[in-house]
């Protein structure tokens, strides 16, 4: 075999399918070995740098090292790749490499590795060969360790394009991974100047941190060994100043920076709960709404999650003028109990923009559901202005990471001028099309459109919230055959029943360890369907088990149950319950409904009927979110507005319909109860 020269080298057109099959290869080996997953990982990645070394420091006609060459042993490959990575890597970059750090993959490994990578040109099978690597060898690891979701880049991307900075910008990460925000910055930032020494020192201005040692060095050695510069990242917890050691603290300042682009870690599962630490943010006290102000009060949270916490440190790090983007999961958008953020954002600076992402975004990594937000901090801070809003449906992939094309009609993929099929991507050119949208009009259909600060509805930042909700509730508002009333408004006038205003009961929890123990059904959201309680539930429990929760569930002739929590699909499913339903205990995921008195012509089933409206569904599943793997509406499900008919004679006909339907059912429901116990013999 002749010398392999950089010329030589081929484009890959599916990178991640090479490191799939590297993957693979090592899962094969290594299924049964008792070996660290991350010092696995990191080896990989060390070996990765090599070749990206390798292919920067070499002209054309140069001879590479990161090959097999002709009767090469596997040891003799491991120890030239050792002495590759010593000189080159480890020599060159000695302040981000520990003093021990080696290449220690077995020969048999390294072997493989090398075999699948010698022909592929890293450098232009991918714009960012670290997160294509990150999401094969690094993603679960680190999704598992500390719920780190890697950005696919089509998003840094858009942010990065989003926000546009300047050639003397400076711009942070303050959980920058492998550094992907950051490698989009360089490139934008260099697309806009010829000056090749002017490039290497723009680096100086891009900067990082992550609590991670292994991720905060790999971001500096990437951008370093790509640009020729000189970063700042460091390794800290950039949600605890105080600790910065003190390079970082020198660097790392509140209000210096004028650029933040950030997707940090965010889960129930990972929460801040250091007294010490809460009591220096002041999303770590406790809030409260007071005659619809939000107060902090000076008692601390037991916990916060992470990312609540980053949105107040990414807002202290901004000067003024300063402009952040950042993903957030989608509740934060919405939730009721969320909503002080808002009060403080908007105390602080203005909004720019909410783009709500698909629920593929992170697939197959987390069906969490996200949106972006864009922020700018100001000391003068405009009456009103004009925030974009987005709802993305394609961002490029499916569930399960696969390239996702536009199709024609015939089922065929488009192609574009060059013959090569147009990925489905609602991202691209979508900053370009912000600046040329209009204003929010429900006569129309839109899925870019501007909202006027002022128009924003109880903090809702949703951008379906508005085309699924306020383009028909705006109709109905100016119709006077209809009063619209909210389930709030219905709890306070004491016509719904709560014993607190600002929740709904809801169902318990059992435990499986007493389901089988008896014929009481235990009611779960499946059980609910088309305004009826399938009592042959599977989970079925005693009587003793049903006397424990009788009087406080109290259920009685006439209260409706409604879905709260469980998949999409269930969510806002209701059931009337009639005589043959009482003696059941509901699940927690399951609001009970329960009506007062009929007053203003307002009973149970009026209530049934205005729930199932078509206006009325679409504002639930708007306000329906994913929180990790289940949807909920939570309270939010007072924001919901019922189209009450002004017509107190018409309730009743509602009312009297709905009646008769209900008797109906109930009327089937026992002569199918009564075929298994009746023969039909004289």
């Amino acid at each position: 075999m002749n010398s392999l020269k950089k010329k030589d080298l081929k484009k890959s057109p599916n990178l991640k399918k090479t490191f799939v099959a590297i993957n693979q290869h090592l899962y094969g080996k290594l299924k049964y070995a008792d070996t660290d997953t991350r010092a696995r990982s990191k080896e990989i990645i060390n070996l990765l740098l090599c070749k990206l070394v390798d292919e920067i420091n070499k002209s054309p006609e140069d001879e590479m090292d990161i090959y097999i060459r002709e009767e090469e042993t596997e040891k003799e490959l491991l120890e030239r790749i050792q002495t590759f990575f010593q000189l080159n890597v480890k020599k060159k970059y000695p302040d981000l490499m520990e003093e021990n750090e080696q290449i220690t993959l077995n020969k048999d490994l390294l072997f493989i590795i090398i075999k699948e990578l010698e022909h592929i040109s890293l450098l232009e099978s991918s714009k960012d060969i670290l997160s294509d690597a990150f999401e094969i060898f690094v993603s679960k690891m680190l999704k598992d360790e500390g719920g780190q979701f890697f950005t696919p880049p089509n998003i840094a991307k858009f942010m990065v394009n989003y926000l546009d900075p300047e050639e003397d910008s400076k711009i942070l990460d303050p959980a920058c991974g492998h550094g992907g925000f950051l490698l989009e910055a360089k490139d934008l930032l260099w697309s806009k100047i010829d000056n090749e020494q002017k490039k290497v020192e723009i680096i100086s201005n891009l900067h990082g941190i992550d609590k991670d040692l292994f991720l905060a060095r790999i971001c500096k050695l990437y951008l370093e060994i790509l640009s020729s510069g000189k970063s700042n990242v460091f390794c800290e917890d950039s949600l605890d100043p105080i600790s910065y050691r003190d390079q970082a603290k020198k660097i790392i300042k509140n209000n210096n920076f004028d650029f933040i682009l950030t997707n940090p870690p965010f889960g129930a599962k990972i929460p801040i709960n250091n007294k010490q630490l809460l009591n220096e943010y002041e999303f770590g006290h406790v809030w409260k709404n007071i005659d619809g102000n939000w107060w902090k009060q000076k008692k601390i949270v037991k916990q916060q999650p992470p990312q609540i916490l980053f949105i107040e440190r990414c807002v202290q790090l901004l000067k003024d003028g300063g402009k952040l983007g950042i993903v957030l999961p989608e509740g934060i958008f919405g939730n009721p109990s969320d909503r002080y953020i808002w009060d403080f954002l908007k105390s602080n600076g203005k909004i720019l923009g909410i783009i709500s992402l698909d629920q593929n975004t992170f697939q197959p990594y987390t069906c969490n559901k996200t949106s972006i937000l864009f922020f700018q901090k100001l000391k003068d801070i405009p009456d009103d202005y004009k925030i974009d809003f987005a709802i993305i449906n394609n961002v490029g992939h499916d569930k399960d990471g696969k390239t996702k094309y536009i199709l024609n009609k015939d089922g065929t993929k488009k192609l574009d001028k060059e013959k090569n099929p147009i990925i489905n991507d609602d991202l691209i050119e979508l900053r370009m099309k912000l600046r040329n949208t209009d204003d929010f009009n429900y006569q129309k259909e839109q899925k870019l459109f501007k909202i006027n600060f002022s128009k924003i509805k109880n903090s809702i930042f949703i951008p379906s919230y508005y085309i699924g909700v306020e383009k028909p509730l705006k109709v109905l508002e100016n119709s006077v055959d209809f009063q619209l009333i909210s389930i709030g408004d219905l709890i306070n006038r004491k016509i719904i029943y709560t014993k607190n205003r600002d929740f709904i009961p809801r169902g318990v929890e059992i435990g499986s360890s007493v389901y089988g123990l008896g014929s009481i059904p235990f009611i779960r959201t499946s059980d609910i369907n088309n305004w009826e309680i399938n009592l042959d539930s599977h989970k079925k429990t005693s009587e003793e088990v049903y006397n424990q929760f009788k009087v406080k569930q109290n259920i009685e002739v006439g209260d409706i149950l409604l879905v709260k929590d469980g998949g999409p699909n269930l969510i806002g499913r209701t059931a009337y319950i009639t005589e043959l339903d009482t003696r059941i205990i509901i699940q927690s995921h399951i609001f009970q409904i329960k009506i007062l008195e009929n007053r203003e012509n307002i009973d149970s089933y009026l209530i049934l009927h205005l729930l199932n409206l078509d206006i009325v569904q679409k504002q639930i599943r708007a306000i329906t979110f994913v929180q990790g793997t289940i949807s909920t509406i939570g309270n939010r499900i007072l924001d919901v507005k019922l189209p009450l008919p002004t017509d107190l004679s018409k309730r009743i006909i509602i009312s009297n319909y709905i009646n008769e339907i209900i008797k109906n059912k109930t009327e089937t429901r026992k002569k199918i109860h009564n075929l298994s116990l009746n023969s039909f013999d004289d």
